[in-house]
């Protein structure tokens, strides 16, 4: 059984960003996956967007598929790989992020926002680099830095962590059962 395991890892997270200081303004998103030094092919797959964000241009670099609301695929198969959304703010942001990566992949996912003249970062305490949030796929898994008060990072419970707790409740069941 474990031996048909995946020699890639899947990493998944879901971002709820609370754009309601910016309602109204103009800027843009910008969402970039780009290798590391020793990284090999992977993926981020952002899907279930939702915003009441007003959304405009989009401006593509690298290896990236789709527009948003839906599915935007961008893969880490050039040096620089970015997906650049004008939007008038609203008052949330909501997606899903999937990372594809074999381990040690070395690359990093990135989340920034900026005003319409793309020189002032906004919603984050990183005035240099203008990120939000950042996770870096190393060898040792997924490290999510958040550099916002206003973006939230969670990591969902897989479903096989459900089905896995519901069998043993069930074992448990029998046991009972058995032992009346």
């Amino acid at each position: 059984m474990f031996a048909a395991t995946s020699a890639f890892a899947d990493y998944s997270f879901n971002f709820n960003v609370d754009t309601s200081s910016l309602n109204g303004q103009a800027g843009y998103m910008d969402l970039q996956f780009n290798p590391g030094i020793s990284s090999v092919a992977a993926s981020a797959a952002i899907t279930n967007f939702i915003s009441d964000a007003a959304l405009g241009a989009v401006i593509t670099a690298g290896s990236v598929t789709g527009t948003l609301p839906a599915a935007v695929t961008i893969n880490n198969t050039t040096g620089f790989n970015d997906y650049f959304q004008a939007v008038t703010f609203g008052n949330s942001i909501n997606f899903a992020l999937d990372l594809s990566a074999a381990p040690g992949v070395g690359s990093s996912f990135a989340l920034a926002f900026v005003d319409p003249t793309q020189t002032i970062p906004l919603l984050t305490n990183d005035q240099v680099n203008g990120i939000a949030t950042r996770i870096d796929v190393g060898p040792n898994g997924a490290v999510v830095t958040n550099n916002s008060n206003q973006v939230n990072v969670a990591t969902p419970i897989p479903a096989a962590a459900y089905l896995f707790g519901s069998g043993l409740m069930g074992l448990v069941g029998i046991r009972r059962k058995m032992k009346n």
